[in-house]
């Protein structure tokens, strides 16, 4: 199963979630700027929400995927609105890639809110998350 991991982390907390699952399913997790290669049965895709939604630059990367990816799933974090997930969704159902409906959320550390975050607890489940993907995977 060739799986690959793909994020934008202006902060660091996404970057923190990335390497969990990374360390998770035993393959590197690398920024948006490195090309997704080859057919891929998973990608991890993380990113933050801010204000104004997903970043654009997150945004040009999934216009560029190609349907050599088959099933994404989503992780993001965010310190004030709620999950990247249904915005970053959306996209990628408009490319014709799967989405599951399975997604990983955290708060992120932002200025004085929620410091510490993501912390070992929300690593740890980040890893949970990991194995749930990659077991529904072994099933379809």
């Amino acid at each position: 199963m060739n799986i690959q991991i793909r994020y934008l982390s202006k902060s660091g907390n996404t970057k923190k979630v990335a390497d969990a699952i990374a360390k998770e399913v035993g393959v590197t997790a690398e920024t948006i700027e490195k090309e997704v290669t080859g057919d891929t049965d998973i990608l991890f895709l993380g990113g933050a929400m801010y204000w104004a939604g997903v970043d654009n630059k997150l945004k040009k990367f999934i216009l560029g995927l190609d349907c050599s990816v088959k099933k994404v799933a989503i992780f993001s974090t965010t310190a004030v609105v709620k999950s990247a997930y249904p915005e970053i969704k959306k996209l990628l159902i408009a490319k014709n890639i799967f989405v599951y409906d399975n997604e990983f959320h955290c708060k992120g550390e932002f200025l004085k809110l929620h410091k510490g975050r993501p912390n070992a607890d929300d690593l740890e489940l980040a890893k949970q998350f990991a194995r749930d993907i990659t077991s529904i995977n072994n099933f379809r």
